[in-house]
């Protein structure tokens, strides 16, 4: 998961200073980006930001929010947005925003281009364009996955690479299933994993638990390409790879507290958790208990 050079991008085009990023490597062409966008007060205006083939959703996060957007030889259009509502901008034409209110939200840009491929392998169609039924847009689905988002990028250091690119697979299966100008194509039908490929995926999701590893990586290493591996992985074990990776992480974690002094700082280390407190909420989430009563329990 890269985060540098986009965020320095967004700061020349919006003027937010060093906006928390994640670029995503799930595809081998343009990446998928987000980030959490942020600025008090409003009559700030963003002049001829220039076209690009892509989509740029914003989940709001605000109680209110509103902008206008003007392009060549167009009125401008204001549109109004309440918390948890989203809106998606089509970056093909020079556009320039003016804000009304404060924004607080969460960005999620795909390029149209690796949209069009994730849809030509994953469900056979040739071409993508998407088109919502109205500009600002109630999608509980969009909406939850700009919270989560949100959250990870408040605190990186408790994110993953898998989990960012599981998400942005996530992504483009529901933009292209929901705001397909088109009627959208069902998934192609495919099998699991080989047995080889499961367990070289499995051998390199196991090893070096406290290094990062993305879905472009273990797809290459199993000759499939970034959405078909993520799938196939799915159905051949039941869950996506950073769940499965995270469960990994908690047995080797249970493994350390039984058999091992080690300071729970240390064993948070050397599992891959950013610190001791990320530790606990994790196992907490997927043992019910603390890792500290755990091991007393264990040990009694």
């Amino acid at each position: 998961m890269r985060s540098s050079g986009y965020g320095e991008l967004l700061n020349k085009r919006f003027g937010v200073l060093d906006p928390p990023t994640f670029v995503t490597s799930v595809s081998r062409g343009a990446a998928i980006t987000f980030a959490r966008l942020r600025l008090d007060g409003a009559g700030r205006t963003f002049d001829n930001i220039p076209p690009e083939d892509a989509y740029a959703f914003h989940v709001n996060f605000l109680k209110q929010e509103s902008y206008s957007v003007s392009r060549k030889a167009r009125a401008a259009e204001r549109h109004f947005l309440g918390e948890g509502d989203s809106t998606m901008l089509d970056c093909s034409e020079a556009s320039t925003v003016t804000m009304h209110s404060a924004l607080d939200t969460v960005r999620l840009y795909v390029p149209r281009l690796t949209l069009q491929d994730f849809v030509r392998e994953h469900y056979g169609s040739s071409e993508v364009h998407l088109k919502p039924p109205q500009q600002v847009m109630q999608d509980p689905i969009l909406y939850r996955l700009g919270a989560c988002l949100s959250a990870l990028l408040e605190h990186p250091e408790e994110s993953n690479s898998l989990l960012v690119d599981h998400i942005a697979l996530s992504l483009q299966s529901h933009l292209y299933q929901t705001y397909s100008a088109t009627p959208a194509w069902s998934p192609r039908a495919r099998g699991g994993l080989a047995p080889w490929q499961e367990s070289r995926a499995k051998e390199a999701l196991d090893a070096d638990l406290d290094k990062e590893i993305t879905i472009a990586q273990l797809a290459h290493d199993c000759g499939l390409s970034t959405s078909q591996f993520a799938r196939a992985f799915r159905q051949s074990t039941g869950c996506p790879p950073h769940r499965w990776r995270l469960q990994r992480r908690i047995k080797r974690a249970q493994d350390l507290l039984l058999t091992s002094d080690k300071t729970l700082a240390e064993i948070a280390s050397a599992c891959g958790f950013s610190d001791q407190s990320h530790l606990t909420s994790a196992f907490g989430q997927t043992v019910g208990t603390s890792p500290g009563l755990w091991r007393r329990t264990k040990r009694a």
